[in-house]
């Protein structure tokens, strides 16, 4: 029971991958994608109320959720792409994430992925994104995701930058300031 939260988070790092090779929107798309999506509310809520959170299990939680996103993601990118300002959009959240965890290994020595408000939008946007895709115009859903994931890329780099030690835990920029 100790190893419920770390479990659903591997789980997820192993599984969600594997959202690239189903047809969107396909029955056993949302079956798994509905799967990534709650052990990824859940593994942190469980971690925090069994008092089991650690360092290790945070990072982890990290990569599964860079695994589901970026599969959920990359599941829909052929549709997406048929506008292409949206490569230079998405190319620019990128540079700004990459030289973000770029600052933070030479700062800190360790991956810097940071669990802020904003970033957790943007993972629920991101996780929410097929959800959303049924309910709102494509290009409405894009617009609202990619402006929310810009401002996060540049908080987070912001926080990067001014931030004596790492706290993956810090919920915005202005937890800098006080």
């Amino acid at each position: 029971m100790n190893y419920l939260p770390n479990i659903l988070t591997t789980s997820r790092l192993i599984l969600a991958p594997l959202l690239l090779f189903l047809q969107p929107m396909s029955g056993w798309f949302w079956l798994l994608y509905s799967y990534s999506f709650l052990s990824d509310l859940v593994d942190g809520l469980l971690a925090r109320r069994m008092n089991l959170t650690s360092e290790v299990g945070a990072l982890l939680d990290s990569f599964a959720d860079v695994s589901f996103f970026l599969a959920v993601f990359l599941s829909f990118l052929p549709q997406l792409l048929a506008a292409h300002t949206l490569w230079v959009w998405l190319l620019v959240i990128a540079m700004i994430r990459f030289v973000s965890y770029l600052i933070g290994y030479v700062k800190y020595r360790s991956f810097s992925s940071l669990h802020t408000w904003l970033n957790k939008a943007v993972g629920f946007l991101l996780g929410s994104f097929p959800l959303l895709l049924v309910v709102s115009p494509a290009k409405i859903v894009v617009l609202i995701l990619g402006t929310i994931a810009t401002v996060s890329a540049l908080e987070e780099l912001l926080i990067t930058i001014l931030s004596k030690n790492l706290d993956r835990n810090q919920k915005s920029i202005f937890e800098s300031f006080k």
